[in-house]
């Protein structure tokens, strides 16, 4: 009887297992494979766009020598390689191939997987450096803030060659230079430098948060090369406060990075998939495509030569940011004396999505002079502070709208 028992018991355990094993052969033969060929893309920025050259000179990966910006890409696309090493075993997609940069003129995608396969595209959307110049003691300094955001998109090629964006996993972070306020630090930087920094950022911000093993929202459906079911985008960061609108209504580049700065949190928090931002009035890389219902871009790549990438114009979830206050206040500190005061700065942002609105504030003490005396520190101006204030209420406007507490 126990024999009996443990023959029946033992062909159960026997069929659950191989149920079991068919089950997770099937579940990974539904993994999307995913190519990617070591490439970076980078927005062509055509004469016909407004103020195109200045546009040119503020991206940093296209400053240099060729030897130097082949250099800089690289080094971004190797800390790419070296994440997905890193995580091989928990990748919820299978990376099909990865090619040599050497190889890449001389393979071909298609005829070697059989079909058009889906392409992991690093999209370098902001490669900035914005500069902030002093006088102290009637000397020049300057501080630089380096703007770096990537989109690591999954797209589709089609069959005229395009890349449709499926889904992405967007890293958009920011880093002052010098990292102290020491004003021997702050010395004149040339692009070529700063592009130097940026790259040595962005491998530092891709190590500490590319993270694919968090990204299934964002390849599911992919097998299929289908869009992915819920999608997100920024589609606008307004001022509705006039203090706003006077000191920061002429600065695109805060907007953008406010918005960035929400984009990849609220992905990061949520999982979800949230899109590129295309500010309204920006002039930005991207057209519209009416009729297909896309927004289009022109991307230089780093072997394969100039791509089209498109993404749908329509998402399923829009959010909207708005600086709706903002002021300050004299405030006395055992520091204040009769050269220098002190301001209590607040900034509010709401957050919008589905209807759901959330305000949040945003506030810092800041140092000011009486009059004109010999400054031997730096004194921020309102720009530079409110500014500071915006990208800092975009952070937290991330948690807020993630379900996460807001300190």
């Amino acid at each position: 009887m126990w024999k009996k028992f443990f023959s029946e018991a033992t062909k159960k355990v026997f069929l659950v297992g191989f149920i079991l094993s068919i089950v997770g052969v099937a579940e990974a033969k539904e993994l999307p494979e995913i190519v990617w060929n070591k490439d970076v893309y980078t927005m062509t920025i055509s004469s016909d766009y407004a103020n195109a050259d200045k546009k040119r000179g503020y991206q940093l990966l296209n400053t240099g020598t060729p030897e130097e910006q082949r250099q800089n890409r690289e080094k971004i696309a190797q800390a790419i390689a070296d994440k997905l090493a890193e995580q091989s075993a928990k990748l919820p997609f299978k990376l099909k191939t990865m090619l040599d940069v050497n190889d890449i003129s001389e393979r071909n995608f298609e005829n070697e997987l059989g079909e058009s396969p889906i392409a992991l595209v690093p999209i370098i959307v902001t490669d900035y450096s914005i500069e902030k110049e002093y006088v102290i003691n009637n000397q020049h300094r300057y501080k630089y803030i380096i703007v770096s955001s990537i989109d690591i998109a999954f797209c589709s090629e089609d069959e005229d060659g395009a890349l449709t964006i499926l889904s992405n996993i967007p890293l958009h972070f920011y880093e002052s230079i010098p990292l102290s306020n020491s004003i021997g630090d702050m010395n004149k930087r040339e692009q070529a430098e700063l592009a130097r920094i940026y790259t040595d950022f962005t491998v530092d911000m891709i190590k500490k948060h590319l993270d694919f093993t968090k990204a299934k929202k964002a390849v599911n459906g992919l097998s299929d090369k289908k869009f992915v079911g819920e999608t997100y985008r920024v589609e606008n960061v307004s001022y509705s406060s006039k203090i706003a609108q006077e000191v920061l209504g002429m600065n695109k580049l805060i907007q953008r990075i406010a918005g960035n700065v929400f984009t990849s949190d609220f992905a990061a928090l949520t999982g979800n998939v949230v899109y590129p931002m295309i500010l309204a009035d920006d002039n930005s890389s991207w057209t519209t495509d009416a009729v297909q219902g896309f927004y289009v871009a022109k991307m230089n790549t780093s072997h394969s030569g100039e791509k089209i990438v498109r993404m749908p114009t329509e998402v399923d979830h829009k959010i909207y940011l708005d600086v709706s206050g903002a002021g300050n206040k004299e405030i006395q500190t055992k520091y204040t004396s009769d050269i220098n005061g002190y301001k209590m700065y607040r900034l509010w942002m709401e957050s919008k999505i589905d209807g759901k609105t959330i305000e949040i504030t945003n506030d810092v003490k800041e140092e000011f002079l009486k009059g004109n005396s010999m400054a031997n520190r730096i004194i921020k101006d309102e720009q530079e502070i409110y500014g500071g204030l915006m990208i800092g209420a975009a952070v937290k406007s991330a948690l807020a709208q993630a379900g996460k507490k807001v300190k």
